[in-house]
């Protein structure tokens, strides 16, 4: 999981206007104010989420991601809002977010799909990253939401919203600045974050389409999103995929293999290159989630236990054990 350096040097920059401290939220992030407006500086999402948290904890702003997002110029998607700039259609840009999500935030993944009457986006966190941290997760949404509805606005000079939205968190008790941002039906509670688009209106004319420099910058973001790739390498690519397939349980490998468009045999062996397993990546995978629910005291052992696909409790308990040398109850005393 990896987030832009320069997108969080934007919210750091957008939460220092409004009371927080530029200089103790550059420290949190770990590294100087030139490398995180760097275009190839990515961080890790345990770091992002800090920044977040510094950010809420410093401006006071419940609503910090909806004013984030109504606030920040195009500019802050960096490549991909150039490739949205110079699209031609509202819906093609929008597939272009899709399909290079990963160079700003490679833990919100998202899919524009046709339905009968409409289009819909629909955003998916990670659920690692959703363990982590809910606050930091919840405030990026909301954040691209809005984003979202003011490069609609922007590219084509018209002001269409939404025809609904879909939001996966709890009704909070005030929803006005929802209502003044997106100014369509929400309805909170939902298993998906999604946004649904009329279809006439998806095929608005940019106004600043380009189709010459598109391409250029196509071809630019392509070569970023392989380079990215390569410097992770196919362990690394693996566990993000597997990351991407929990629904809720773990993927199998024959899932995985063909996620990558492999035979079982192939995609064994390439990991075997790297001297790494697919039972390996499953049981890092499950220690990360392990962690992270542990401190979340309102969860028991049991119930992390069938969130972790184990088929009791005493199963986990022995996994965790032979991980950390500790039972997840001792685990949770000693770090709480």
């Amino acid at each position: 999981m990896a987030f832009n350096g320069r997108f969080v040097l934007n919210i750091i920059h957008f939460a220092s206007l409004h009371g927080a401290d530029l200089k103790e939220l550059i420290s949190v992030s770990g590294v100087s104010h030139e490398i995180l407006g760097s275009e190839e500086c990515q961080l890790e999402s345990s770091v992002y989420n800090n920044v977040i948290d510094s950010c809420l904890s410093q401006t006071g702003d419940t609503y910090f991601g909806l004013h984030l997002g109504e606030s920040l110029n195009l500019s802050a998607a960096g490549l991909v809002a150039q490739i949205t700039q110079t699209s031609e259609t509202i819906k093609q840009a929008l597939q272009y977010a899709c399909d290079f999500a990963q160079l700003a935030c490679s833990s919100l993944p998202m899919r524009l799909s046709e339905e009968k009457d409409c289009y819909k986006l629909v955003l998916t966190p990670e659920p690692l990253w959703l363990s982590q941290s809910e606050s930091a997760v919840k405030q990026t949404i909301d954040g691209t939401l809005v984003f979202t509805i003011r490069e609609y606005h922007e590219l084509t000079r018209k002001r269409h919203f939404p025809l609904h939205i879909h939001l996966p968190f709890a009704r909070p008790k005030s929803t006005e600045e929802y209502e003044r941002l997106f100014q369509c039906p929400i309805t909170f509670g939902k298993d998906e974050c999604a946004m649904f688009f009329d279809k006439s209106h998806m095929e608005e004319q940019i106004v600043t389409s380009d189709y010459q420099l598109l391409q250029v910058l196509v071809a630019h973001a392509e070569h970023r999103i392989k380079a990215i790739n390569i410097e992770q390498g196919f362990f690394e690519q693996v566990k993000a995929s597997v990351v991407s397939l929990i629904k809720p349980e773990f993927p199998s490998l024959e899932q995985v293999a063909s996620h990558f468009n492999m035979s079982t045999r192939t995609f064994q062996r390439r990991l075997a290159q790297e001297g790494h397993s697919f039972k390996e990546i499953i049981e890092e995978l499950r220690k990360e989630f392990a962690l992270s629910y542990l401190e979340k005291t309102s969860l028991s052992i049991s119930q992390i236990a069938y969130l972790l696909n184990y088929n009791d409790a005493s199963g986990f308990i022995r996994s965790f054990k032979r991980w950390t040398g500790l039972t997840p109850k001792a685990w949770r005393s000693k770090m709480l």
